[in-house]
């Protein structure tokens, strides 16, 4: 734990939000932890994805993406205030078009495998853009355009065979699943409103309601109700509502002890901050290094030696991360 030793901002530009930047950073660190270490059968099994199920490592990717949605709303409100609603818009439909394509190159884009281009950027841009009619507007639309894409998305999930589809030839919900990814993207643009209410107590208390409310909103759904409906698979890979919902409201929860850490305490954990200022650029490091693993370092190696790999691994993300946030240099699309 450290406390910062100079302003988290810099002449002539806005500062920076702590706690936001640090949730962020801790998002990355998650991602670049569960990919390496995650590919290792020594390891843990919760540093694993699951078919079904929640392990640690189903908890980043949502993170990932209600952090940006928290991030899009604080932004777009920003630029809407300064050159209007209409180029606000058609700057993050830019922006949101071009993290698509980012990611299909990134991914493989080949037309062939169109079906595992399904991952974290394509749809961050996907929420993005199914985002954006409802981002300046307030908190009720936002909250009822959520649930709405989650029901649309439970219906095709159920009733058209498409989650036996996605389950068997996809990930995290197919071309489909940008829909409860776009829910969990709104919902992180509501925990942003929460985060600049004055009040600090009723900001805390609506954060916590928020996330043991869709906590259990989502153990609710994934149970059976006689007579009513089967049990709903709990799946990252399949996206059906209880997953989101339970990842979402984990997200709100993941705030708060950030929220004391960075906003009540003025401290810091290390390196998060560093991670967080440009996620895009230390998201396509790891994966250019991902695609060496196993050729330097074997797949069946013991826990030290996957250890010291993901060390090395570490370091190099850290060190491009680092050296972007000394020159104060934040690489968006």
């Amino acid at each position: 734990m450290e406390r910062p030793v100079e302003q988290e901002q810099h002449p002539g530009k806005r500062p920076r939000v702590a706690s936001l930047d640090q949730m962020r950073g801790y998002a990355v660190f998650g991602m670049i932890l569960v990919n390496y270490l995650g590919e290792f059968p020594c390891m843990p099994e919760t540093l694993r994805h699951h078919d079904t199920g929640m392990s640690y490592a189903d908890t980043i990717a949502p993170l990932f993406i209600f952090v940006a949605g928290m991030g899009f709303r604080m932004s777009f409100r920003r630029r809407a205030a300064a050159v209007g609603a209409l180029p606000a818009a058609l700057a993050a439909l830019r922006r949101y078009a071009a993290l698509i394509l980012v990611g299909i190159v990134l991914y493989g884009p080949s037309p062939g495998n169109w079906q595992w281009w399904w991952d974290a950027l394509v749809d961050i841009g996907f929420a993005g853009i199914l985002a954006l009619p409802f981002i300046g507007r307030g908190a009720a639309v936002r909250a009822a355009a959520a649930f709405g894409m989650l029901a649309l998305y439970q219906g095709l999930y159920s009733l058209e065979g498409y989650g036996d589809w996605t389950m068997a030839n996809s990930i995290d919900g197919g071309p489909l699943g940008v829909l409860p990814w776009a829910a969990v993207f709104l919902f992180g643009s509501l925990a942003q409103d929460l985060a600049e209410h004055p009040d600090r107590r009723r900001a805390l208390l609506r954060f916590a309601v928020w996330g043991v409310a869709l906590c259990a909103a989502g153990w609710l759904l994934r149970a059976e109700w006689p007579g009513l409906k089967a049990a709903w698979p709990f799946s990252q890979r399949g996206m059906s509502a209880p997953y989101p919902l339970t990842s979402a409201g984990l997200c709100f929860l993941t705030w708060i002890p950030f929220h004391f850490l960075c906003d009540r305490w003025n401290l810091r954990l290390p390196h998060l901050t560093v991670l967080g200022m440009n996620p895009l650029v230390v998201y396509i490091v790891q994966e250019a290094l991902g695609s060496l693993h196993g050729t330097v370092v074997p797949q069946d190696s013991g826990p030290a030696v996957a250890l010291a790999g993901f060390a090395g691994f570490y370091l190099a993300c850290y060190a491009v991360a680092r050296k972007l946030h000394r020159d104060n240099i934040v690489i968006k699309l």
